[in-house]
C-alpha cells in the first residue's frame, strides 16, 4: 500500500522540495510541524531535514515502484527461455533486490519524524541493487545463458577466411565474441548505478552543507569528490574513442563528466564555515553553471549516439525492426543463440539499440530512482560524519592535550604556507 501524502503539501511541492539543494529554505507545513512535535522534534534544523528527507523518500518511492513494475514487465516479456537455471535464479534475485528499494523507502516514510529510521535498510537496499548487476557482469556468460558455440569444420569458409587458424583458437575466438555480445545487457544494467553514484554523493554533501553551514566537512567532501567523476569517465573515454573517433563523443563526455569540476574550482564558496545570502547566491550560480554545462554535454552525447556510427551502426536508432538488440531478442526467444545469428543480425541492422523500447524507459527511470536513493543514503552518511567530527572536536576542546594539538595544527598550517589566524 502506498504511503499517504503528507498533509497540507501538494505533490509538486514534494518534488520541488526533494530536488532542492538548499535545506535552509525548506518550510515544513503546520501539520508536519505538529507531527514532528508529537515525536519530540522541535529544533528547526532537524525539522527541515526530516521534512526534506520525507519528500525525497516519497518521490523515490514512486520512482522505484515504477522501476520495479517495469523490470517485472520486462522480464515477463523477455521470458527465461535463454537463461540457465542459475541465470534465472540470479535474474529473480535481481528483481527481488529492485523490489526492496520501494519497500525501504516505504519503511522510512512510515516513521518520517525520525530521520534516522530505516536508514540502514535504505542503504542495504541500495547496496544490494548496486552490487547484483556487477555480480552478473563478472560471472561467465555460459553460467547464465544457453549458448550454442558450434564447431567450424575444416575447410569451411570461416576457417579458410582466417588463413588456416587452428580450430581450437578459432572456436575460442568465436566463444569470446559471443560472450561479449550476450553480456552487453549486463553492462547496460550497470550504468544507472555507476552514473548515479558520484552525483548522488555530491548532492548529499551539498544538502548537509546547507543544513549545517558552519560545518566545513561536507564542503570539503563535495570539492574532493567532484573531480573523481571526470577521472572515472575519462578512462572509459580513452578506450571508447579509439573505436568511435568522434569529436561529439569527446567534447560531450568532457562537458558532461567535467561539469562537477566547477565545484572544485569554486572550493572557497563551499568549504567556508558560513552560508549567508551572498554565499547562497554564489552556490546557486555555480549549480546553474554545472547544470548548463552538463546538459550541453548530454546533448552532444545524444547527438553522437543517434548520428555517428561505430562499426557501421548508430548506437541508438528509432526503427525497432532494424535495431540489433531487437533482432537478438527475437532470436533467443525461439532458439539457442549462435555466432552466426549475431553476424546475420549485425548485417541487417542500422543501430545497436532501439531508443524507444521498454528497456530505454526503464534505464532512465532506474537512473533517476537510484540518484534519489544515493542522495538520501549519502546525505545521512555525511550528516553522521559531520556530527561525529563536531562531537570529536568538542571533546578535544576539554581535553588536556588540546594545546598540543593546536600547536601541531598551527605548525602544519604554516608549513603549507597558510599561517594560522590569531
Amino acid at each position: 500500500m502506498a504511503p499517504d501524502r503528507p498533509a497540507g503539501v501538494p505533490p509538486f511541492a514534494h518534488l520541488k522540495r526533494a530536488l532542492s539543494w538548499n535545506l535552509s529554505k525548506v518550510a515544513p507545513s503546520p501539520r508536519e510541524l505538529e507531527a514532528l512535535a508529537r515525536d519530540g522534534v522541535t529544533d528547526p534544523t532537524v525539522a527541515r531535514y526530516a521534512t526534506w528527507r520525507r519528500s525525497l523518500l516519497l518521490v523515490a518511492f514512486g520512482a522505484t515502484l515504477v522501476t520495479f513494475a517495469l523490470a517485472v514487465l520486462d522480464e515477463v516479456e523477455a521470458g527465461f527461455g535463454e537463461l540457465t537455471t542459475f541465470g534465472a535464479a540470479l535474474e529473480l534475485a535481481g528483481l527481488a533486490a529492485i523490489g526492496t528499494m520501494p519497500t525501504a523507502c516505504l519503511a522510512g516514510l512510515r516513521r518520517w519524524t525520525r530521520p534516522g529510521h530505516a536508514s540502514r535498510a535504505l542503504a542495504a537496499a541500495w547496496a544490494v541493487a548496486f552490487a547484483l548487476p556487477f555480480v552478473e557482469a563478472l560471472l561467465p556468460v555460459g553460467w547464465l545463458y544457453h549458448l550454442e558455440e558450434g564447431a567450424t569444420p575444416a575447410g569451411s569458409p570461416a576457417a579458410d577466411a582466417l588463413g588456416g587458424i587452428p580450430l581450437e583458437k578459432l572456436e575460442a575466438l568465436r566463444a569470446l565474441t559471443l560472450d561479449f555480445v550476450v553480456s552487453g545487457s549486463a553492462y547496460l544494467a550497470l550504468l544507472p548505478a555507476v552514473l548515479s553514484l558520484i552525483p548522488g554523493a555530491m548532492n548529499g554533501c551539498l544538502r548537509v552543507k546547507s543544513l549545517l553551514p558552519a560545518a566545513p566537512l561536507p564542503g570539503w567532501l563535495l570539492v574532493c569528490a567532484a573531480p573523481l567523476f571526470l577521472l572515472f569517465w575519462l578512462v572509459l573515454l580513452v578506450v571508447v574513442n579509439q573505436a568511435a573517433q568522434s569529436p561529439l563523443l569527446v567534447f560531450g563526455m568532457l562537458l558532461w563528466a567535467g561539469s562537477p569540476v566547477l565545484y572544485a574550482l569554486r572550493a572557497r564558496t563551499f568549504v567556508q564555515p558560513r552560508l549567508d545570502a551572498d554565499d547562497v547566491a554564489r552556490i546557486t550560480s555555480v549549480k546553474r553553471a554545472v547544470a548548463l554545462t552538463g546538459l550541453v554535454g548530454i546533448g552532444l552525447l545524444l547527438a553522437f549516439a543517434t548520428v555517428e556510427r561505430v562499426a557501421g551502426l548508430r548506437l541508438l536508432g528509432f526503427d525497432e525492426a532494424t535495431a540489433m538488440s531487437t533482432q537478438l531478442d527475437h532470436l533467443v526467444e525461439d532458439d539457442l543463440l549462435t555466432l552466426e545469428d549475431v553476424g546475420d543480425a549485425f548485417e541487417s541492422s542500422t543501430s545497436f539499440l532501439y531508443a524507444l523500447d521498454l528497456s530505454s524507459v526503464r534505464f532512465v527511470l532506474d537512473f533517476f530512482a537510484k540518484l534519489l536513493l544515493v542522495t538520501a543514503v549519502f546525505a545521512h552518511l555525511v550528516l553522521r560524519a559531520t556530527l561525529s567530527a563536531w562531537r570529536t572536536d568538542r571533546t578535544l576542546r576539554t581535553h588536556h592535550e588540546a594545546g598540543a594539538h593546536d600547536a601541531a595544527a598551527a605548525a602544519a598550517l604554516a608549513a603549507l604556507g597558510r599561517p594560522a589566524a590569531t
